[in-house]
C-alpha cells in the first residue's frame, strides 16, 4: 500500500481552524446583517474571483427562501435601487471592482454590507454594516490569527460561504419554509 498524503488529516485541521475563525465573528454585526437583508427591497451580491464563488450559492438561498436576489454582472441583474442592498466580499477591503460597486451603490443611496477580514479597509469605510471574519491576512487586519493549514484566502472564503448558509436557517425558519427538504422555489428545469 502506498504511503498516504495526509489530505484527510489537512482536511480535518483546515475544518477546525474554520471553526475556530467562525467562532470569533461578531453576532451583532451578523444580526445586523440580518436586519439590512429583511429590509431591503432586493439583495445584490457581489465579489471578485473565489469571494465572488462564496456569494452567489448565498444569492441563491435567498431566492429560495422567497428573498429577491441579484448577482451584479449577470446579464439579467436590473438597475439598484434606494431600498435595496449590496452584500460583498473581499478580504482584503481594498479589491478595486468591489470598492468601485460598492462606492456606486453609495452614491445612488443605497446600503453595504461587506464580509471582510480589514473593517477599516476602504470598503469597511464605504459599508453600513460590516462582517469582520478575523481570518490570517498578510495585507493586515488579524495579524495574529493563525497562518491558514488550507490555501491562502480560503479561510476567508469558507467562512463568507458558510456564514451565509447560517443567515439562510432564520430566514427560512421566520418564512416557515423548512430546511430539511428541498426548497419548494429550487429549480426544476434541470
Amino acid at each position: 500500500m502506498p504511503e498516504t498524503r495526509g489530505i484527510v488529516a489537512t482536511a480535518r485541521a483546515g475544518a477546525l481552524q474554520l471553526a475556530d475563525c467562525l467562532s470569533g465573528v461578531d453576532e451583532a454585526a451578523l444580526d445586523q446583517l440580518y436586519d439590512a437583508i429583511v429590509s431591503a427591497h432586493a439583495i445584490f451580491v457581489a465579489g471578485a474571483g473565489r469571494s465572488m464563488l462564496m456569494l452567489r450559492p448565498f444569492a441563491m438561498r435567498l431566492m429560495h427562501v422567497g428573498l429577491t436576489s441579484f448577482v451584479v454582472g449577470d446579464t439579467t441583474t436590473p438597475a439598484f435601487q434606494t431600498d435595496d442592498l449590496l452584500i460583498v466580499a473581499s478580504g482584503s477591503g481594498s479589491t478595486k471592482s468591489v470598492v468601485t460597486t460598492a462606492s456606486t451603490v453609495k452614491k445612488l443611496g443605497g446600503k453595504v454590507a461587506a464580509f471582510t477580514i480589514r473593517s477599516e479597509s476602504a470598503l469597511g469605510e464605504l459599508a453600513d454594516v460590516v462582517v469582520a471574519i478575523p481570518a490570517y491576512s498578510d495585507k493586515g487586519g488579524f495579524e495574529k490569527a493563525a497562518r491558514p493549514v488550507l490555501i491562502g484566502g480560503g479561510l476567508f472564503e469558507q467562512s463568507v460561504l458558510f456564514l451565509g448558509d447560517a443567515l439562510i436557517v432564520p430566514l427560512a425558519a421566520e418564512r416557515g419554509i423548512s430546511t430539511d427538504v428541498a426548497f419548494p422555489l429550487h429549480a426544476n428545469l434541470e
